[in-house]
């Protein structure tokens, strides 16, 4: 029997949970994907002064109220999408967010921006930037704004000449299987710009690159056109801002090594690459459950 991936969708009564919903909405589209969208509620040990009740009584209303938040999110999904609504309690919301996701067998997390995000640019608020210093599944994340179009048309693995960035493409040849998407492989190499000279690690990018489509194309089974490119620039900001980026478009990163095995931690690369980066991101763990 064929399992259907699902996706953990990170909601609340906010922009930003709207925008991991029509985030969550975009990849299931391109993928068949489920969604499981998931409200989390802190359990309280006594109500706010001014609601003069017990705390079960309280904790009562706040159920009341978040399946009815629950329900206007289940009414913004398309005909297209299959989805289905958790009401969650734990002691924080990327607590509650990561048992679901074990719990449900979900394939990832996907979480909106903070507020404060400009130009549809990412802010990390704390239960992202939880997540990415826990999560043993990839977690997606939306930028401020977000809406999802008809259908991704490209994705953007951006690729580091580190070790371990197998695990990153070994997660891609799993989310692109079957898929008739394109892809492109960028490295993002810093330039001297006071000697116009690249430096040392930069002059492998480009062969790095062919390995990289190599291991790709051993293993993958997606039908889509794929090219490489290399983003240059005087900081990780400008190499990333270099590159065109569509509004279709979605980007993955691998974990930094720092990573315990299994879960994410989101290196200086990556959180730099998040100051520039237009699109949606996907963030990796070093290694991956089956």
């Amino acid at each position: 029997m064929t399992r259907t991936p699902n996706y953990v969708v990170a909601y609340e009564a906010t922009a930003h949970g709207r925008d991991s919903l029509e985030l969550g909405i975009a990849m299931a589209r391109l993928t068949a994907a489920e969604l499981r969208i998931c409200l989390v509620l802190q359990r309280v040990s006594a109500a706010p002064a001014k609601i003069h009740a017990a705390s079960s009584d309280y904790e009562i209303l706040l159920a009341d109220q978040a399946k009815a938040w629950l329900e206007q999110a289940a009414g913004w999904v398309p005909a297209d999408v299959t989805a289905s609504t958790h009401l969650l309690w734990a002691d924080s919301t990327s607590e509650g967010l990561i048992q679901a996701a074990d719990d449900l067998d979900s394939d990832r997390i996907v979480v909106g921006a903070a507020r404060g995000g400009i130009l549809n640019r990412f802010t990390i608020g704390s239960v992202a930037n939880a997540l990415l210093h826990a999560s043993p599944v990839p977690v997606a994340l939306a930028p401020h704004g977000y809406r999802a179009p008809a259908r991704l048309s490209r994705i953007t693995c951006a690729i580091g000449t580190r070790p371990g960035w197998e695990a990153l493409l070994d997660s891609l040849v799993a989310f692109t299987e079957n898929l008739d998407v394109s892809l492109r492989f960028v490295t993002l190499v810093e330039v001297d710009a006071s000697r116009e000279k690249q430096s040392p690690a930069a002059a492998g990018s480009t062969a790095h690159l062919d390995a990289v489509l190599a291991y790709y194309e051993r293993h993958s089974r997606s039908h889509g056109t794929i090219t490489t490119e290399v983003g240059t620039g005087k900081n990780v900001e400008e190499a990333v801002e270099a590159l065109d980026w569509r509004t279709d478009e979605i980007a993955f990163v691998g974990s930094s090594r720092l990573a315990a095995p299994r879960t994410i931690f989101l290196g200086i690369t990556a959180h730099r690459m998040l100051h520039a980066l237009p699109v949606p991101l996907v963030v990796v763990p070093t290694s991956l459950r089956s």
